[in-house]
């Protein structure tokens, strides 16, 4: 079920193996210099959670910031240069070829891949931002930003997508907040909650996912959806936990 790591431990690339999952791999880049990524037989999905990065792929260069994506095809590499920055490495297997791409956090906000799910009454109004959707050339990916409301509930109602979408989160941006992520296939299971808080990351290979943030900051996180099938991706083929939605608010 649920596999829980902290930042140190994901300072080493974890492969699907280490993390309960099929597909998905994820390490923990923390550059103070220069670093050149390959990508080899995966598919690769970069984001930035601190600092200003500059990258060199092939005869492109340019930054990225907070929250900004770049996505790194198969068989090829990319030259990362900062201070001191942070930037999440999201790997899948892959097969056929795409194209490199540098994802703006401002323009994924400014058009319809951002939307807000939720009441606000009720505790569970959030923001998403699908920086990866279905639109974008990916054998595998759906990868997302999300941003609770101080207190709120996200991934609400409670869903699962576990035959054909294994998922992973990294908390980021948090400062000393904190919040409780559940992974559970029943109600009542034991260990079925953690604690969660800047740099976590948690694997979830089945199972409903909810969870909540603390008043201070409310939950920011990285979601890096897999699927099972090569080109089988769409983000609302899910299940709903019956007794608390019919669909995804």
């Amino acid at each position: 079920m649920l596999h829980h790591l902290l930042p140190q431990e994901v300072l080493t690339k974890q492969e699907p193996c280490n993390l309960g999952l099929e597909y998905t791999s994820v390490q923990r880049l923390e550059i103070k210099g220069q670093i050149s990524v390959e990508s080899g037989s995966e598919e690769l999905c970069l984001v930035v959670i601190k600092g200003d990065v500059f990258y060199q792929h092939q005869h492109e260069t340019g930054n990225v910031q907070l929250c900004d994506i770049l996505y790194l095809p198969i068989d090829d590499s990319l030259l990362l240069a900062a201070e001191n920055a942070v930037v999440m490495r999201f790997g899948a297997s892959c097969s056929r070829k795409t194209s490199f791409s540098s994802i703006l956090f401002t323009d994924v906000d400014a058009d319809s891949r951002h939307n807000r799910y939720g009441k606000a009454c009720g505790g569970t109004e959030r923001d998403v931002w699908n920086c990866i959707d279905e639109k974008f050339d990916s054998s595998r990916f759906l990868v997302g930003i999300c941003f609770g409301n101080l207190g709120g509930w996200t991934a609400w109602p409670p869903h699962e997508h576990g035959e054909k979408r294994e998922e992973t989160y990294c908390y980021f941006n948090m400062e000393d907040g904190f919040g409780l992520q559940c992974v559970y296939d029943e109600m009542g299971q034991k260990d079925s909650v953690v604690m969660v808080q800047e740099g976590h990351v948690i694997s979830i290979p089945s199972g409903y996912h909810p969870n909540v943030g603390c008043p201070k900051t409310g939950l920011r996180y990285i979601y890096c959806m897999v699927s099972k099938t090569a080109e089988d991706r769409n983000f609302m083929d899910l299940h709903t936990q019956q007794i608390y939605g019919d669909r995804l608010e």
